[in-house]
């Protein structure tokens, strides 16, 4: 016995009313008005999505080729009774975090270009950056029976990347309304 029934017609899935979450929200483009922002900081025009993944992928590109350049300057040898602290693992991701809160703490308080955070933020600091190392280099400390050092490296490490990133907010915000003062007072010069 087959049902007579006709089928009833679905609304397109964009227009389907269980797809209206916060997440499909924030997919759809949609123009926004300083006024719209509540004062929270610079609005910056949309770039296409490549630009900002080629964008992503050239900084990237650039982190890790430096990344790559100080470990060989500076390598560290692990072996199953001898292991030494990676010191190049510990600069790259200080120097990576202290650059990350530099470049943030600059654009809470300075409008910039749109491809400054793609290229600088997440691609140079993030591909520069290897916290996945600091992992790896731990688990060949425990491997090598160095339990104690492995933790002390990690801990090391954690606290360091957060000082670094600390830091750099605070210095880059500092900066950036240092720089705005500088203008304006020679702006009133001028005048």
């Amino acid at each position: 016995m087959t049902s007579s029934r006709s089928p009833v017609p679905r609304p397109p899935r964009r227009d389907d009313p269980r797809m209206q979450t916060v997440e499909m929200a924030a997919l759809r483009y949609v123009e926004i008005t300083e006024s719209e922002t509540l004062d929270s900081g610079p609005v910056h025009e949309e770039s296409m999505p490549w630009r900002t993944a080629l964008l992503v992928a050239a900084g990237g590109a650039a982190g890790a080729m430096l990344r790559f350049s100080l470990t060989v300057l500076a390598p560290t040898v692990t072996t199953p009774t001898l292991v030494e602290l990676p010191w190049a693992t510990l600069w790259v991701n200080l120097l990576g975090c202290l650059g990350l809160g530099l470049l943030n703490g600059v654009l809470e308080v300075r409008a910039q270009r749109p491809w400054v955070q793609p290229l600088l933020g997440t691609g140079l600091c993030g591909g520069f950056t290897t916290f996945s190392s600091v992992v790896l280099e731990g688990s060949a400390m425990i491997g090598a029976d160095f339990p104690v050092l492995a933790m002390a490296y990690t801990i090391v490490t954690v606290v360091v990347c957060l000082s670094g990133i600390v830091l750099g907010l605070i210095g880059g915000r500092r900066l950036a309304r240092w720089q705005q003062a500088r203008r304006a007072a020679g702006a009133e010069r001028t005048a």
